[in-house]
């Protein structure tokens, strides 16, 4: 075990190729590891997340002693997890929740902007139903912050937000045009007298206003002609972020034609990109829960047909034969068996036996590879008087 190449990856997005390609790693020693984390409070100061991952790497170290393996390869595997043990910084950066990957030749983590429920297991291949939600495709658009520490270009989705490198396409030098406003206080576009009353303006001030708007409009079709050679020929919403007075301004020069009619207003200069990211989709409105919906009332529109089943079996070969167009999955629903692909034969289990599949996983990595959707519900009760069930799901044919 010592002597393989050990592959260390960050997740820095999840999607689905990427859940099939962690699903396509097979090894007796998979480790899986998820858990909900925190970005502030108490649970940061006091390490609990810390404690929490501590638990889980004992207990897969316990697995892995009572499958009779040599202590060095026990030691060979737990040692990365042992390793983010001792960052002490990894625990002090997390977001909402933390999924850990680790057999003899692969060692990688996702850092969710979603919660995780707290698990961990040590199978023959990794489990990737906590992150299914992470499957859905999800509409991409850029955010563009323009504040007095200078612009900043994002791309993002429902899930993740990453800034652009456009350093280089950027103009520079913001601070020489806001130099001439009270930044903080310019939110309604000019700044308050003394006791907090507007001044008044003579007519060489208004000139003056006129000058330096002037200015700041010059400086936005720099701006404008960035972003369209960043991104004029993807076709993706652009979101504003700035302080009211600029927005009217930049709208005036702007030449970008997926500019949003909706922007976010205010001084983000320090705000976290994930704090942006939530007023943005905020403003946006969340276009999976839309499609979701949608698929939602196909299901109900289609039930008491042939085209809907609850029937685990016949789910299992359904998803293996391309069969299944959406398929809800109850969330941390757990479903033991087996299924052999090539004959369809399935077995289903109220508990683990020697040589079973996790089963949810094994339906949801068909759909997903026949192109099928996946969604995952606190509870299926998608129709009136239904029964409580593990998974269902609409097919094609």
């Amino acid at each position: 075990m010592t002597d393989q190449q050990t592959t260390d990856t960050v997740l820095e997005n999840v999607n689905k190729a990427t859940l099939l390609e962690l699903a396509g790693r097979t090894h007796k020693q998979s480790i899986s590891i998820f858990i909900p984390t925190h970005q502030r409070g108490k649970e940061v100061n006091e390490g609990q997340d810390h404690i929490v991952f501590k638990n889980h790497v004992q207990r897969v170290r316990q697995t892995l002693e009572n499958q009779a393996l040599r202590s060095n390869e026990v030691n060979d595997l737990v040692q990365p997890l042992e390793a983010l043990l001792d960052d002490s910084q990894f625990w002090r950066h997390q977001q909402e929740g933390l999924a850990v990957f680790r057999s003899p030749d692969f060692f990688a983590y996702f850092q969710s902007p979603l919660p995780l429920e707290s698990s961990s297991q040590v199978d023959s291949r990794f489990h990737i139903s906590p992150l299914l939600p992470f499957a859905q495709r999800s509409p991409a658009y850029y955010l563009l912050q323009v504040g007095k520490n200078g612009i900043k270009l994002y791309k993002a989705d429902a899930f993740t937000i990453t800034e652009v490198n456009a350093t280089d396409a950027m103009p520079s030098g913001l601070d020489a045009v806001t130099k001439y406003y009270e930044f903080e206080e310019q939110l309604q576009g000019r700044t308050k007298g003394t006791g907090g009353s507007m001044p008044m303006y003579t007519s060489s001030q208004d000139a003056d206003n006129k000058e330096k708007d002037h200015l700041l409009a010059d400086y936005f079709r720099l701006i404008d002609a960035a972003i369209v050679g960043v991104i004029g020929t993807q076709n993706l919403p652009l979101v504003l972020a700035s302080v009211e007075y600029f927005q009217p301004i930049y709208r005036g020069i702007n030449t970008y034609p997926h500019l949003q009619e909706k922007s976010l207003t205010g001084n983000f200069d320090h705000t976290q990109p994930h704090e942006m990211h939530q007023m943005a989709q905020e403003l946006l409105g969340n276009s999976i829960e839309q499609e979701k919906k949608r698929r939602i009332e196909q299901y109900q529109n289609s039930s008491g047909g042939d085209l809907v089943s609850s029937d685990m079996k016949q789910l299992l070969k359904a998803s293996v034969k391309g069969q299944i167009e959406t398929l809800f999955l109850k969330k941390g629903a757990h479903v033991w068996g087996s299924l052999k692909e090539d004959t369809l034969r399935t077995s289903i289990h109220d508990e683990k036996q020697d040589g079973d599949e996790l089963l949810i996983d094994n339906l949801a990595l068909h759909t997903l590879r026949n192109g099928g959707e996946v969604y995952v519900l606190d509870e299926i009760d998608l129709l009136p008087n239904q029964q409580d069930v593990m998974a269902t799901a609409l097919f094609r044919f």
